[in-house]
């Protein structure tokens, strides 16, 4: 899943700017830099020229993950990550932070989700704009996906907001029984933690491209404690056979503790799968 991010914010450098640049400077806080698909296909093809396609390793299994196979559908010996590069989404949504003038992103219709190899596993990395992307590194775990880390980046007011996480604890099931549970905790060294409780609400199905293309939906509720503070849910519909994103609904709000006073960031998106296949 997607998981997904939390933001620490570069109030410093932000007041920096305030004194430096004015507030017609920070009146363009929210400035969105659209990644085309062109752009996310060239980058795609610079890496994987340069990187060994070698087969991935799995990660252990362990007892506790035994049983959420058991529970699937998908056989471990079956069991696949998303294929290599770039497919499209269909998106609506924003980030916005409350801080000084206030700044916000507004979405880009297309987004693209960039899948190469990486570690034991692949990285998935989703575009909105320069401004606006994750990473997730996920492995294969049996008829799971483990999520080792993730990066989450918001710029706003030019101040860069890079969130690196380590992430540990149950992988997300291909495939399992309604009300099959598991928790994952993210952290992002002793700054902030978040604690994702999934929940697979049922299998069914969703059409991409006219095919109707078999999902499981899942439901995580994370709470986010540390430097920042706040809640946030996730409504997933995963592709069983790979668990690709086919569609994903996000909410967060948290508040951070700051030199000006409480500051606080929203998030929400809803992402549609537009392409099955990638394109490479």
């Amino acid at each position: 899943m997607k998981r997904r991010t939390t933001v620490v914010l570069g109030v410093a450098v932000v007041l920096s700017l305030a004194a430096v640049y004015g507030v017609n400077r920070l009146a363009a806080g929210g400035e969105v830099t659209e990644v085309g698909v062109d752009e996310a296909l060239d980058r795609y093809r610079e890496q994987t020229a340069t990187t060994s396609l070698m087969p991935a390793e799995s990660a252990p299994t362990s007892a506790s993950d035994a049983t959420t196979a058991a529970a699937s559908s998908v056989p471990a010996a079956l069991a696949a990550l998303p294929a290599p590069g770039v497919y499209q989404y269909a998106t609506s949504g924003f980030d916005r932070i409350d801080a000084l003038t206030g700044a916000q992103h507004d979405y880009p219709a297309i987004t693209t989700m960039t899948v190469t190899p990486e570690g034991c596993g692949v990285r998935v990395r989703w575009d909105v704009a320069v401004e606006r992307w994750d990473t997730w590194d996920w492995c294969l775990d049996g008829a799971a996906i483990r999520q080792n880390g993730w990066v989450g980046y918001h710029e706003f007011f030019d101040s860069p907001g890079r969130n690196d996480y380590l992430c540990d604890g149950d992988p997300r099931p291909l495939d399992a029984l309604a009300r099959t549970t598991w928790t994952m905790v993210c952290r992002m060294g002793d700054h902030t933690t978040s604690t994702f409780r999934g929940e697979v609400i049922e299998r069914t199905s969703l059409m991409v491209a006219g095919i109707a293309t078999p999902v499981l939906h899942v439901r995580y509720e994370v709470e986010v404690v540390g430097e920042s503070t706040g809640h946030q849910t996730v409504e997933g519909w995963y592709r069983i056979a790979d668990g690709l994103p086919v569609r994903e609904q996000l909410a967060i709000s948290t508040t951070q503790d700051t030199v000006i006073g409480a500051t606080r960031f929203d998030e929400q998106y809803t992402i549609d799968l537009l392409t099955p296949s990638p394109t490479s």
